[in-house]
């Protein structure tokens, strides 16, 4: 809008000449008036940027006091924070579902399965009110004293998966899981109030490094036009 107005003027004053085209010098000023206010609005956008900033890191920091930062150093380039409620540790005959927040902003579920027999399972249907959303993933299987599954969401699926049990979390949430043979439990409380921490944790982190991206964008632009300006 500002660069119609600018080049409006530009052609006001042109036609108000007759046929003069406008000069070098014309131009000059004009593409300085634009330079200036779009340094203005970049600088805006820095101050924005930073005080939002300045509001989120406390939150994401209180959050992540409540969370355990994992990582294998050998095998993994990227760690992950994880509710100690949600820990897989010592749990291996559990049947629950998981979830994380990793430090380059990916969310995963992950559903544990442990039984008898073998589910083979890769859907997840979570119902609640006569509400259903069904999810699917790849499911990993290994025999220890028992059937053990591991079936992974990651990223749009898991964050999705938490929204719902964040929406329900009133009521109870019936989970089944389905493959070759089917299996279906309530999430615990417990549980679901770990799963709903995750996703608070996952939305402000998400937050943050928008913000960032942002307010490192504005940056450089300031940087910029402040050269233009200079000349």
């Amino acid at each position: 809008m500002q660069k119609i107005i600018i080049l409006g003027v530009i052609l006001v004053a042109c036609a108000s000449c007759g046929p003069h085209k406008p000069t070098v010098a014309e131009l000059r000023a004009a593409k300085r008036v634009q330079d200036s206010i779009n340094l203005a609005q970049q600088e805006q956008t820095l101050v924005y940027t930073d005080s939002l900033l300045q509001l989120q890191m406390p939150i994401a920091d209180s959050l992540l006091s409540r969370f355990k930062y994992v990582k294998n150093e050998r095998y993994e380039d990227h760690g992950h924070y994880i509710c100690r409620d949600l820990e897989s540790s010592g749990l291996g005959q559990r049947i629950y579902l998981q979830a994380y927040v990793t430090d380059n902003m990916k969310t995963v579920v992950r559903s544990f399965y442990f039984g008898e027999r073998k589910l083979e399972h890769e859907t997840i249907l979570l119902s609640a009110d006569e509400v259903e959303n069904m999810f699917s993933g790849k499911c990993h299987s290994y025999d220890a004293e028992g059937n053990h599954e591991i079936m992974t969401l990651n990223d749009e699926d898991a964050v999705s998966l938490l929204k719902f049990v964040a929406a329900y979390a009133d009521s109870k949430i019936k989970v089944t899981l389905s493959g070759k043979g089917k299996y279906t439990y309530i999430i615990k409380d417990k549980d679901k109030a770990a799963l709903i921490e995750t996703l608070r944790l996952q939305t402000v982190m998400s937050d943050i490094k928008k913000l960032e991206s942002q307010h490192h964008q504005a940056s450089l632009q300031v940087e910029k036009y402040k050269k233009r300006l200079e000349k």
